[in-house]
C-alpha cells in the first residue's frame, strides 16, 4: 500500500532551505496544518548534515517525508543511497526515471518505503532532451512496478498526455507551483493528486498558515471542478 493517500489533493512541501532549525521548526508547525500534507526533503536541505537531515526532520512531524535525492547513478549506487534515505526516516524516494529500467528496479526491491519516478520535470529546457524519453518512461512503469511519478505543475498538458500511458494505480506529484510559474490547483485539474509548494510558504512570514491558505485554494477548486 502507498504511504501517500490518494483519497483527496494534497499539498507537499518542499524543503530547499539551508537552515536546518528552521526546517525542523516547520516541520513541527505543519503538523497542526489543516489538510492532506507531507514533506518533501531536497538535497540543499539534506546536505547541511547528511543523511541526519531526513532523521532530525522524521523525529520532528508525523508528516509522510519523501527524499528528493533525485537518484541518478549505476544501479548499485542508487540502491545504495535509496536505502539510506530509508533508513534514515523517509516514507519515499524519488529516482529519476531516465536512468533507466535497472536502475528503478533495483530500488523497487528493496521494499523499504514507496518508489517515486521522475518522468518529467518543470523547468524550459527539459523539453530539450526529456519530452523525448517522457513517454518511454511512462510506459516502461507499467511493468516495473512504482508507486508514483513525478510531472510538472508548469505542464498540465504534459500530464494529461503522460497519464494516459501511466499504470493507473500510480499517484502523481506536481512540483513548479508558484515561483515556477504553476498556477495553484492547475496540476490537479490535469489530473495530480498532490501539488508541490516550495517558496510561496516557506518563505511566507507565517509558513503553516500560508499553507493552510494554499490548500484551502487548491481544495476549492477543485471540488468546483467536480460540480
Amino acid at each position: 500500500m502507498s504511504i501517500l493517500k490518494r483519497d483527496e489533493p494534497g499539498i507537499i512541501v518542499a524543503f530547499d532551505m539551508e537552515d536546518m532549525p528552521v526546517a525542523i521548526e516547520l516541520a513541527e508547525e505543519l503538523e497542526y496544518a489543516k489538510g492532506n500534507f507531507a514533506i518533501k526533503i531536497g538535497r540543499t536541505c539534506e546536505m547541511q548534515l547528511g543523511w541526519h537531515a531526513i532523521e532530525r526532520i522524521k523525529l520532528a512531524t508525523s508528516l509522510p517525508l519523501i527524499y528528493d535525492g533525485k537518484i541518478a547513478d549505476i544501479p548499485h549506487i542508487s540502491e545504495r543511497i535509496a536505502a539510506i534515505a530509508y533508513r534514515s526516516g523517509a516514507d519515499c524516494v524519488i529516482v529519476q526515471g531516465f536512468v533507466g529500467r535497472d536502475v528503478i528496479s533495483a530500488i523497487r526491491k528493496l521494499e523499504m518505503g514507496d518508489l517515486i519516478v521522475v518522468v518529467e520535470m518543470t523547468h524550459p529546457g527539459s523539453s530539450d532532451y526529456l519530452d523525448y524519453a517522457a513517454e518511454r518512461i511512462a510506459k516502461d512503469l507499467n511493468y516495473i512496478g512504482v508507486d508514483g511519478v513525478v510531472l510538472p505543475a508548469t505542464k498540465p498538458d504534459r500530464i494529461k498526455k503522460l497519464k494516459e500511458i501511466l499504470p493507473s494505480d500510480v499517484y502523481v506529484i506536481s512540483p513548479g507551483i508558484g515561483a515556477q510559474g504553476g498556477v495553484i490547483g492547475d496540476a490537479i485539474l490535469a489530473g495530480a493528486d498532490y501539488e508541490v509548494v516550495g517558496r510561496a510558504i516557506t518563505e511566507a512570514d507565517d509558513p503553516a498558515h500560508r499553507a493552510t491558505e494554499i490548500y484551502d485554494e487548491m481544495i476549492e477548486r477543485w471540488k468546483k471542478s467536480s460540480l
